[in-house]
């Protein structure tokens, strides 16, 4: 769950990604499972045995067809003015087939989008396909192909670079889609309750939001689990023709492949895991663990602000004092808004701009320049890196305020290069709450509330608040996709960054203990959410001798 790049967050609009963006701009960025009998049409049955049932080899053994679509992403760049990247002359796209109930293949197809960036390098020196995930849920692997594709510039040459869009998500068909409540009930919440009247409300609009999904996506809701999305990846390794699956999954991505890896153990090949989802916690302690390291982030920003001197930093030179003001801004945008040329600024746009600068410390001068402009009676900056009107919104922290803080991808393009755009904020909440059990009430959240805002005076009650994503939502969930042990799969590469305030640190252990198959966790002396393509030279270099020559770092070593 934990887990939307350098890699950013922000209300679900528009992380980890920073979603603004056209897509050549360059962002710093298990055992096998019995068949039984069908269940009812609405609920999941049982999932089949890995890939052994003949009801599943027309979809193994189907055939796709590539065609070039990169072509309008460039021409949609060039009309505003940018340089698009020569890799898109080589981005191709196709469909594919995938069962939606894997355990009745007669319930109907799903179609899912995909994309790849052919190995550039001599024909002799391929290996096959690299398979990503930029995380989310709820994100487009075509668009992140697209947007990104230069940061696998080095692994391009010897793999075909290949990212598909989950099931109910992007371009994949049908996507998950759903009816946004009125903007007159929308505004009507605080995102950051502290009162129960607050909490009340924010879950009596959890309760509206799953009903008009049910309404438009009914039929597709229990299909879109992480454990279907798994099985979904093991099609797609038969259809690319691979023997094992090479995979490389950030931040929700690490959930995807943990998955794979314990329902494919002979099917895995190499595989790494970066910005570390915690199997071990269920919703309550995820979101708690991220107040945690938010506001550590938000401490170290607080640090690195006030050692610049007051010249510098419009917090000022004294970092305690410095906290305090914060606090009050938080305090002061309670129940209150602010007009400016962005949107309208309330206290859960500061909080959106805030986590939002904390995924990379690239966006440190962002915040201070949003902070110094507020401090000038301008506040459409910290709306703008709070995603607002032309803003580079980074998602990952779920729905605006709803979801896993850090359940996000990387920075994505945001640029369809196939045909539908489907809703990624309600995608997000469908997959997070077809994966756990957690139903939280409003009575839950007044009594957790106190250990929240202890963890974080600014981003207690918001964290808090998300107990409530999956209140009333129309489909039941389960923990299957927390079963992650995976004695028998190759050791994976896990890449864990030591001040992620999405996916914790911990989470990196956690995994590795989890999957009990001797992975090795990469420790990576930084702030920010996930290692690779942040342009650090260590974990690059580690990450891509193993993907190249299956060199696994010893255990133990740092990056910093």
């Amino acid at each position: 769950m934990g887990a939307k790049y350098h890699i950013s967050p922000a209300g679900r609009r528009r992380s980890a990604s920073r979603r603004a963006a056209l897509v050549v701009a360059v962002l710093p960025v298990a055992g096998a499972l019995a068949l039984t009998a069908a269940s009812p049409a609405g609920a999941p049955a049982k999932r089949p045995a890995a890939d052994g049932d003949g009801s599943l080899a027309s979809y193994y053994d189907q055939s796709v067809d590539w065609t070039d679509c990169g072509r309008k992403v460039a021409e949609a760049a060039k009309e505003s003015g940018r340089k698009p990247p020569g890799y898109l002359k080589r981005l191709q796209c196709s469909r594919m087939r995938v069962p939606r109930d894997y355990a009745a293949t007669d319930r109907g197809n799903l179609r899912l989008a995909v994309a790849r960036l052919p190995a550039t390098g001599a024909k002799g020196d391929r290996i096959g396909s690299l398979v990503l995930n930029f995380g989310g849920p709820g994100e487009s692997g075509v668009e992140g192909l697209a947007g990104l594709g230069a940061k696998f510039t080095k692994l391009n040459e010897r793999y075909d670079i290949v990212a598909p869009d989950p099931r109910g998500v992007g371009d994949s068909t049908p996507p998950v889609q759903c009816a946004n409540p009125s903007a007159r009930q929308a505004k009507s919440l605080d995102r950051s309750p502290d009162e129960r009247t607050e909490i009340d409300k924010l879950a009596a609009f959890r309760e509206l939001q799953g009903k008009l999904c049910e309404e438009d996506s009914g039929k597709l809701l229990p299909w879109v689990g992480t454990v279907d999305s798994a099985r979904d990846l093991d099609v797609l390794r038969g259809v690319l023709g691979e023997d094992k699956l090479t995979y490389m999954g950030f931040s929700y991505g690490t959930k995807l492949g943990a998955n794979y890896l314990h329902l494919f153990p002979r099917k895995t090949g190499r595989v790494v895991l970066d910005g570390v989802e915690n199997p071990m916690k269920n919703s309550e302690q995820t979101y708690l663990a991220n107040a945690h390291a938010f506001q550590r982030a938000l401490d170290d920003f607080t640090k690195d602000c006030t050692k610049r001197g007051a010249s510098d930093c419009p917090l000022g030179g004294d970092t305690a004092k410095a906290k305090k003001e914060t606090r009050q801004l938080f305090n002061l945008l309670d129940k209150r808004e602010i007009d400016t040329a962005a949107g309208e600024l309330d206290q859960s746009t500061f909080v959106d701009a805030l986590k939002n600068a904390m995924y990379s410390e690239k966006m440190w001068p962002d915040l201070r320049h949003a902070l110094s402009a507020l401090g000038d009676g301008n506040g459409a900056p910290m709306v703008r890196l709070a995603g607002g009107s032309g803003g580079a919104a980074v998602r990952g922290a779920g729905v605006p305020g709803a979801g896993v803080p850090g359940a996000g991808p990387l920075p994505g393009a945001g640029v369809s290069v196939m045909a539908a755009e489907g809703n990624p904020d309600a995608a997000f909440t469908a997959v997070t709450c077809r994966d756990t059990s957690d139903r939280y009430t409003a009575a839950d959240v007044e009594q957790a509330k106190g250990e929240f805002t202890k963890a974080s005076p600014i981003f207690g009650t918001f964290m808090a608040g998300q107990m409530l994503t999956c209140t009333g939502w129309p489909v039941p969930g389960d923990n299957e996709s927390r079963q992650v042990r995976a004695t028998k799969a190759p050791a994976a590469l896990l890449v864990a960054t030591t001040g992620d305030p999405a996916t914790p640190y911990k989470g990196g252990a956690d995994m590795a203990k989890e999957l009990d198959n001797d992975s090795v966790v990469l420790t990576f002396e930084s702030v920010g959410h996930t290692g690779y393509i942040t342009g650090d030279a260590c974990v690059d270099g580690n990450v891509n001798d193993f993907l190249l020559d299956g060199k696994r770092p010893k255990k133990g070593t740092r990056c910093d």
